[in-house]
């Protein structure tokens, strides 16, 4: 008796070592993966740390693994797989980010100028550098909504070494979607389009849901083939995804002067993730843009639809008003649409929210 008793205990210690959190299963002799196994408490930040040396590489992970529908939501158990091309980059993380520019030298103080007569058309401004990595992040994490004519101008068909990642310095074959619609020596972005967006009040197509993954410079063209070298990668870049028009992110358009005595109306369009609730610190899309006079940086507030109350000043009359939900700040200003932060609530923020520039 004594001697079972040994036996199945030995048994279960080798079961609950084996269930460690952080444990790797190597995956078998010939395969160019490991497996990761979920724990209680695990994130996809936390194990892009542990196995890229830098969590912010956490969408590289989930690239890889097409299963996992959102990213924030791992459950123990699951298997998260980490092509070794990908682990083999780890002493080298900062790669897959594009170089910034050094913050500008202090200018000597002169004396000011007479001021210039306003510029009704956009003018063109460098982001500051803590901005431009705002941008970055934004762009290949969170995306921002693309109209259907942006991402179709091309799609990668084929690279010129067959490797299980696409990096930088390679190259690569471009269908283009129209006779002459990449053109040699272009720089175009590559990204990766996940969903179509539809206006929740509405209800008609707003776009894409798109991320940048990088962006390439064709080379040579021959009809509807292009041959181009990839820049820089932001995120994994593989066969099928699109390429279009280069976004800029080191630059803005504002207009001078804003919008003065102009009070501008739209609303809260979605999240990247689907989140019906959100709050301060979320990321959200919302339906003006640069045509209607927004930069980044610029506040809006958040308002909740028309509600009718009873107007004190009028007996019996019921008046529309609206509550102050928080406010949100532009970080990415495109042509009809932006993405946008929120940097306070004080109610629960949902798609359809109104928002109003302050």
């Amino acid at each position: 008796m004594k001697v079972s008793r040994l036996i199945l205990l030995s048994a279960v210690c080798i079961l609950v070592t084996g269930l460690m959190p952080g444990l790797v299963k190597q995956a078998p002799a010939g395969t160019d993966k490991k497996e990761h196994f979920v724990q209680k408490g695990d994130t996809l930040w936390d194990i892009s740390s542990v196995y890229l040396y830098d969590p912010f590489q956490w969408p590289r992970l989930w690239n890889v693994n097409r299963e996992i529908e959102n990213p924030h939501l791992i459950y123990p158990g699951q298997i998260i797989n980490i092509p070794m091309e990908i682990a083999a980059q780890r002493t080298q993380p900062e790669t897959a980010r594009p170089e910034l520019p050094p913050a500008p030298e202090p200018v000597a103080e002169t004396k000011p100028a007479p001021e210039p007569e306003p510029v009704e058309e956009p003018v063109l401004e460098t982001l500051p550098v803590a901005i431009q990595h705002e941008v970055i992040k934004a762009l290949s994490t969170y995306g921002f909504i693309a109209d259907k004519k942006e991402i179709g101008l091309g799609t990668i068909t084929s690279q010129e070494e067959a490797r299980l990642l696409i990096s930088s310095g390679q190259t690569v074959y471009v269908k283009a979607r129209d006779k002459g619609g990449l053109e040699a020596g272009e720089k175009y972005s590559i990204v990766r389009v996940f969903k179509e967006v539809k206006h929740p009040v509405t209800r008609k197509r707003v776009g894409y849901l798109a991320r940048v993954l990088g962006d390439l410079s064709v080379v040579a063209t021959d009809k509807k083939m292009a041959t181009a070298v990839i820049g820089d990668i932001y995120l994994e870049t593989m066969i099928g995804d699109k390429v279009m028009k280069h976004v800029q992110y080191l630059t803005w358009h504002r207009k001078t002067g804003g919008h003065p005595g102009e009070v501008l109306q739209g609303y809260i369009v979605a999240s990247p993730d689907g989140k019906m609730i959100m709050g301060q610190g979320d990321v959200l899309f919302i339906d003006l843009g640069r045509n209607d006079g927004l930069g980044t940086g610029e506040s809006l507030w958040v308002r909740s639809s028309d509600t009718k109350t009873r107007d004190p000043g009028m007996t019996g009359a019921m008046a529309p008003t609206q509550k102050n939900l928080g406010t949100v700040q532009v970080i990415i200003a495109r042509d009809k649409t932006s993405v946008a932060r929120i940097t306070s609530s004080n109610m629960e923020i949902t798609p359809g929210a109104k928002i109003i520039t302050q």
